[in-house]
């Protein structure tokens, strides 16, 4: 009969591990059943006021990737209520982003939507899988100054693609000096009407920008100011719009060029198409895939990247889950490609609102989600009429705001190394393409990890005894692993042939745990020094490292003393901290053979803790 019951207890426990698995994976399992009124209310005004942040950002970013308005719209959508269920922080906005409509442009550019559609999918099936496999480690190689240089690099890049707009003038180049040339060159065919409506626009949002800065003791003009701030891009367009309704339906025509008809209603659902007609034949998957190119890992890899900074900034004090942000991230990319969406990620100007606004709970995307459903039934054909300079004006002012000006000064004064990967990162992303500062900023930035690992510090000084005992006392920054195994077997010996005489003493402190070679390498250290009747010992020796030593079998030829005992500089001997009267456990480092402590604590459970 006690079959049956361990069956049972089995059952119960992997019953147990699916419930956690299943609320981990869907935390709207977890905060749901403590919802509240007082909840409701906040994530309603949070979730109406992204919104209606959203609605010009998604029409502006969709220009960006060059794409119709309401594939923008599409994918604010989508992102938003895909959020709800998958998302894990609250104030995070999943939708359309300068970063992703930038990086969109240069993969399919002049190539048909089905394209774009086609990256949204696989991106999604890529974050998807970095999720499941918890690859978000990989994230932890781009630094903040490789973030900033790129970050910075990217805002310049959109600024000068949309000069077009802004100026009212055709732009065929897409490289950032080349498409800049160009427009200066075609200043005598700069419109006005463009211009001065950009300018002003311009004028109007860096205005009421400041607006949300102004202190006042007032708390409703105080709320009135800040929701004003918050607005800039809404009320931008709205009057902008409004204007040129106005002048077209008087006049019958605007000196400014307007977005155009937008198709009124949600898409079609579907699966991305496999094939697209492009440069007058049909272009297979296979063909489709090809000419993505590096957009496939490139798009993905940044959208991870922006969307796990958002959530660990906002994050507070909670612990974000790094793979549950990959796998909303790839559902909602995956899901978006259904109904024609752009790639997309989170943004932080409309997390920082979502914030502002005082939101509870990742439903705040159910309200702002069904604006934009709201605006593509209803207000679709009023979109006719928004300028394009007022498009364009809306993502220089976003895009200024992002560059990293103070970096640079702060970067050169504290670290030169950081300072020359930043530049580096900026100089490519402006000269080459955005994609290669990044790829070729993460590769130095690797490169600047191997060159430690490699190459660490090492602090070797000569220390005498009250016994008037000179020592070699060596100790290196970092953990050991093969580079650096023989660098630093290189070091001993090139400072012990300066001091032939001298015993050695190696502190491990920084020593978490060693790898075969590395054991080998101090191995022979501890061969070659006590044979010579020289000595040398290990010191602050933890338990993996002792493991790794003892797995040689060459431990009566090693002195060593466990991780917390130390070398006394006084004394010269290896003494207990905790009872620092007792008898050192090793009189002199010329000591060839463990002391009969450290046999038994070997032969204990110390070799249990790995």
């Amino acid at each position: 009969m006690p079959e049956p019951v361990a069956d049972s207890s089995s059952q119960t426990v992997k019953n147990g591990s699916m419930k956690k698995l299943i609320f981990k994976r869907l935390p709207i399992l977890s905060w749901l059943p403590h919802y509240t009124k007082e909840d409701i209310i906040a994530d309603f005004v949070a979730g109406i006021t992204v919104g209606m942040t959203m609605i010009p950002q998604s029409v502006a970013y969709a220009g960006l990737a060059g794409l119709q308005p309401q594939y923008g719209l599409y994918t604010a959508f989508i992102g938003s209520f895909t959020y709800v269920f998958f998302g894990s922080v609250k104030e995070v906005s999943i939708g359309p982003t300068s970063l992703m409509a930038l990086l969109t442009f240069s993969y399919v550019v002049g190539r048909p939507v089905e394209y774009v559609i086609l990256l949204t999918f696989l991106a999604g099936c890529i974050e998807f899988a970095m999720g499941l496999f918890k690859l978000g480690f990989l994230v932890d190689f781009m630094s903040p100054c490789l973030t900033s240089g790129f970050t910075s690099a990217t805002s310049i890049i959109i600024i000068i693609s949309q000069l077009k707009g802004f100026l009212g003038i055709s732009i065929k180049n897409n490289s950032t000096f080349p498409a800049l040339q160009e427009v200066l060159s075609k200043v005598q065919e700069i419109k006005v009407g463009d211009t001065l409506l950009g300018v002003t626009c311009v004028v109007f949002l860096m205005g009421f920008k400041q607006l949300g800065k102004i202190k006042s003791s007032n708390l409703t003009t105080k709320k009135l100011l800040w929701l004003l701030s918050i607005s800039k891009n809404a009320l931008t367009v709205f009057v902008s719009s409004v204007v040129a309704c106005l002048w077209f339906n008087y006049e019958g025509s605007v000196p400014f060029k307007l977005t155009g008809i937008v198709p009124r209603g949600l898409p079609d659902i579907g699966l991305p198409a496999t094939h697209a007609e492009f440069n007058n034949s049909t272009s297979g998957f296979t063909d489709m895939v090809s000419s993505l190119g590096s957009g496939i890992i490139v798009v993905p890899l940044v959208a991870v990247l922006a969307n796990v900074a958002i959530a660990k900034a906002y994050s507070s004090e909670a612990v974000v889950d790094a793979s549950q942000e990959m796998i909303s991230l790839g559902l909602a990319n995956i899901l978006g490609s259904f109904v024609k969406a752009m790639p997309s990620c989170g943004a932080f100007t409309r997390s920082s609102v979502a914030s502002s606004s005082g939101v509870r709970s990742p439903l705040q995307g159910l309200y702002s989600g069904a604006v934009i459903i709201l605006a593509l039934s209803i207000l679709a054909p009023y979109f006719f009429y928004i300028p394009k300079a007022t498009l364009a004006a809306i993502l220089i002012v976003a895009a200024s705001s992002l560059i990293d000006y103070e970096i640079f000064p702060t970067l050169w004064r504290c670290s030169k190394v950081d300072f020359i990967i930043t530049t580096m990162t900026f100089a490519i992303g402006i000269l080459v393409s955005v994609e290669m500062s990044i790829v070729i900023g993460a590769i130095f930035n690797v490169l600047v990890l191997l060159k430690a690992w490699s190459r660490p510090g090492i602090l070797i000084e000569k220390r005498t005894s009250e016994k008037g005992l000179e020592y070699l006392y060596i100790k290196p920054e970092l953990g050991l692993f093969y580079p650096a195994a023989d660098y630093l077997t290189e070091k001993v010996k090139k400072h012990h042939n300066k001091n032939p005489t001298f015993p050695i003493a190696l502190d491990c402190y920084g020593f978490i745990k060693i790898d075969y070679s590395a054991a080998k390498s101090l191995e022979t250290l501890a061969k070659t020094y006590n044979k010579k009747e020289v000595g040398i010992v290990f010191v602050n020796v933890n338990s993996k490292v002792l493991c790794t030593l003892m797995a040689q079998g060459e431990d009566n030829i090693v002195s060593l003393c466990q991780s917390s005992y130390e070398v006394n500089a006084n004394t010269f001997s290896v003494r207990d901290m905790e009872n620092p009267d007792e008898k050192p456990l090793i009189d002199s480092i010329n000591g060839r053979k463990f002391s009969e402590d450290i046999r038994d604590i070997r032969k204990g459970s110390l070799c249990d803790l790995e």
